[in-house]
Parts: structure tokens; sequence; C-alpha cells
């Protein structure tokens, strides 16, 4: 599912000057991008249902880290990695939903979870060293 080398720059997050650098945008970029993709070949009927959500939880991943990316305060940036990560869980859902439906098959499915595990895993790596940030900055203030 992850390998070391995302690890590492996961581990360097602090140090990484624009949210383009960061291995989790560029990966929840790359699935909204197929997402938007995907949404495409189902029934019209879904065009503004299933197929409109889907393609705004996905588009809501990266945003939400972008913008968290630039805010100054912690609290600040961990809400917004914590509503990156609430549009992953929706985007699941609604991979479950497609699924059910017969608008992707078990191989897409697969392919699709497996993406957003990682960026789920990475965002969490990534929530937990801004809290340990937060939390280092906190006690030397004291």
């Amino acid at each position: 599912m992850h390998n070391d080398n995302v690890l590492l720059k996961t581990e360097n997050y602090m140090n990484v000057k624009k949210f383009e650098d960061l291995k989790v945008w560029q990966l929840a970029n790359k699935l909204s991008l197929e997402v938007s993709q995907l949404v495409k070949t189902f029934p019209g009927n879904e065009k503004y249902d299933l197929a409109s959500q889907m393609h705004r939880s996905a588009r809501s991943v990266p945003s939400e880290i972008s913008e968290g990316f630039y805010r100054f305060h912690f609290n600040d940036k961990l809400t917004f990695y914590e509503r990156a990560r609430a549009s992953l869980g929706e985007l699941r859902n609604h991979f479950g939903d497609a699924l059910a439906h017969k608008y992707i098959d078990i191989k897409q499915h697969r392919h699709f979870k497996i993406k957003m595990q990682e960026i789920g895993y990475l965002l969490n790596r990534m929530m937990t060293n801004v809290r340990k940030a937060r939390d280092k900055n906190d006690t030397q203030a004291v």
C-alpha cells in the first residue's frame, strides 16, 4: 500500500515550501482527475446525482489539503486536513454505491480503494506531524 519513499516525504512535511510538493496532494490530485474521467462513463441519469457527488468529493480532497497547507496556525491546518479526510471518506462511500449499482466493476473498485487508502494513510501521517509540531510549540511557549 505505501512505501518507504512516501513515508520519508511525510517525515519532512514541515520543510515543504509549496503544497504541490506534498506527495499526499499529488496523489489526491491524480485521484481527482481519474474520478473526473470515470464518472463520465456513468449513466446520464446519474449526472446530477452520484457522478456529481463523486466529482465534488474527489475535488475537495486536494483542495482542502492545499488550503490547509497555507494556514498559519496548527489547528487551522488540522481543520482543513480533517475536511480532506472527511471528503475522502465520502468518496469511499460513493465508490461503494457505484459498485452496488454496477457502474464500476470490482477491479475498478479495488484500484480506487487502494489509492484512497494510501491518501488516507498519508493524510493521517501529515496530521500527526502537525499535531506533534503544535504540541512541541505549546510546550516551548510555557
